[in-house]
Parts: C-alpha cells; sequence; structure tokens
C-alpha cells in the first residue's frame, strides 16, 4: 500500500479498479479472503466496500455476498448527494470515459470566493479552471477555489486525467462530508457559448457548490456551468438519523 495513504482508501481505491473491470453481476471474494489479500481486518475492508456501494459501483445482498452492478454508460448527469465523490469519479465508475482540458490552474485573489471559503478577501486562492467531457463531448464548464495556503500541490498539479477530490484525498486526507449547492438559470456570455458552440444568451443551469469536510472546514467553492441539453442534475436527499430516537 502507498506510504501515507489511509489504509481503508488503498484498499478502497484497488478494489474499485478491480471492480471496474468486472462483468456485470460478478461477485467479489468473500471478506475472509480479501482481508487476507489486503493485510487489513474487516472492519477496514467493510469501510472500503461500503465507499463503493455508495458509489453505486457495488451492491451487496444479505446472505449472498457482494456484486458488481449493472454498468450504466449512458447515465451522464450529476448527481448530488450526502457522500461526495465528484463528476470525475461518479462518471469513471459508471464507465465512461472523463476528459479534461484546464483553462487555468493559478493562485489569485478573489475576495468573493475567499468569503465562501471563510478566509480574509486578500487570502491568496487556488484557481482551477475547467472543460469536463464525458465521452468526448463537452459537459461542464467549472470554476473551483481553493486556499493556496492549505493547499499549495493543487496549483502546480495536472488535471486533465485526474479528479480533485481524489488528489484531495490522498495527498491532504481530506474526507469531504457536505455539499451545499445552489442552481439557478444562466444567460452564458460570448466566451461561453463559443466554448459550447451555441448562441449568445443560451440559458443554461449554473450550479454554486461549497464542499466541507469532516471538521466542518469549508474546502472549496466552485461554480458550474452545464452543457445546453446536458442540463439534469439529480439531488439525493436523506433524513440524519436521531440517535435519541428509541
Amino acid at each position: 500500500m502507498a506510504e501515507g495513504v489511509p489504509k481503508y482508501i488503498a484498499v478502497r481505491d484497488n478494489l474499485r479498479q478491480r471492480a471496474q473491470a468486472m462483468y456485470s453481476g460478478e461477485q467479489l471474494p468473500p471478506e475472509p479472503e480479501l482481508c487476507d489479500q489486503y493485510g487489513v481486518s474487516r472492519i477496514t475492508l467493510r469501510h472500503a466496500v461500503d465507499d463503493l456501494i455508495q458509489d453505486g459501483l457495488l451492491v451487496r445482498e444479505q446472505g449472498r455476498g457482494t456484486f458488481r452492478t449493472a454498468k450504466q454508460g449512458e447515465s451522464q448527469h450529476e448527481v448530488i448527494s450526502d457522500h461526495i465523490r465528484g463528476f470525475f469519479r461518479q462518471q469513471a465508475d459508471l464507465g465512461n470515459t472523463v476528459d479534461t482540458k484546464v483553462l487555468d490552474n493559478a493562485v489569485v485573489r478573489n475576495a468573493k470566493a475567499a468569503q465562501r471559503l471563510g478566509l480574509p478577501d486578500d487570502a491568496d486562492l487556488v484557481r482551477l479552471e475547467r472543460l469536463r467531457y464525458v465521452d468526448d463531448k463537452l459537459k461542464q464548464h467549472v470554476i473551483t477555489f481553493l486556499s493556496a495556503a492549505r493547499f499549495p500541490k493543487v496549483v502546480d498539479q495536472d488535471f486533465s486525467h485526474q479528479s480533485l477530490y481524489d488528489f484531495l484525498e490522498h495527498n491532504y486526507a481530506v474526507r469531504l462530508v457536505e455539499n451545499d449547492a445552489a442552481v439557478r438559470v444562466h444567460a452564458l456570455d460570448t466566451r461561453m457559448a463559443w466554448y459550447f458552440g451555441v448562441p449568445d444568451g443560451t440559458r443554461v443551469l449554473e450550479m454554486d457548490s461549497t464542499v466541507i469536510d469532516a471538521f466542518g472546514s469549508t474546502i472549496a467553492f466552485g461554480t458550474t456551468l452545464h452543457a445546453p441539453g446536458s442540463g439534469e442534475i439529480t439531488f439525493i436527499v436523506r433524513a440524519q438519523k436521531d440517535s435519541s430516537a428509541a
């Protein structure tokens, strides 16, 4: 396992690769066998498998085992839920090919973004601007801001073929647990209309996203423009369990 990476993350990422190569309905080896293979406890293994179940890659059937879910390459819209995994991982898990064109990755100052991150107006921020393609079709234009002081490695990284959230998890042990999203209709300006190949003023869905970690810290703030004809976002809302309930 990679040095410095939590065990369950290393196990999860290896299992993800294995599951993506499996056919629909294929069964994972039994828990004891997987624990022996990875040299981890059942608790660690189940933590890793639970992540992949929440991602929709695996399904656990009581009394039978854990299986690869049906592959759904045709599903290309974004899912917003209480399990934060990001658009890149969502699409990759569904078997879609995700490519990214990085338009900008630089340290800037932006008072509005700094406020959303809970930082001083003059704080140095990493501004990451990307075009995201699924199976060679442009699906999103994304601008993401992060603290340059907390995440200095981001500005030197190439995100053409990797997930920002995965990078933060592996390099900074950040576990994202909350995504506060606001969606509105937006009229494209000349630059964005050119990227999407549509007339100026074409209306699309625009989403602001504020992502928070397990300690309640705001990690990233971003804005996403969804391509015309791709304006579908699924929200999954779950009530929190009441620990005081009998």
